[in-house]
């Protein structure tokens, strides 16, 4: 039984990154509303939103390095094949 490959066009970054993206705007937000509760003196609060803030933020450069390193892939910039900048330049960069 032949193994069969199929070519799916995409944009060139890989799944994750969205969710690494994510993350971080999460940390951001958990960072902000940490600073809030330390300053209402809720302090409750502070130590829940800073452990979100740590876990999201752990969680972002964790998938970041691993699709870094490990899957060779830019997490912000897309890696396009040669057929696909070909395919780009050929249907959007053609001149008239």
């Amino acid at each position: 039984m032949a193994i069969r490959h199929f070519h799916h066009e995409s944009h060139g970054n890989h799944p994750m990154s969205f969710v690494g993206f994510v993350l971080t705007l999460a940390g951001f937000l958990a960072a902000a509303l940490w600073l809030v509760h330390m300053a209402a003196g809720n302090s409750g609060y502070a130590v829940i939103s800073a452990a979100v803030m740590v876990v999201a933020f752990a969680g972002a450069v964790a998938i970041f390095y691993t699709i870094g390193h490990r899957y060779h892939h830019s997490p912000v910039l897309p890696d396009n094949t040669p057929a696909e900048t070909e395919r780009y330049l050929r249907k959007y960069r053609r001149r008239h």
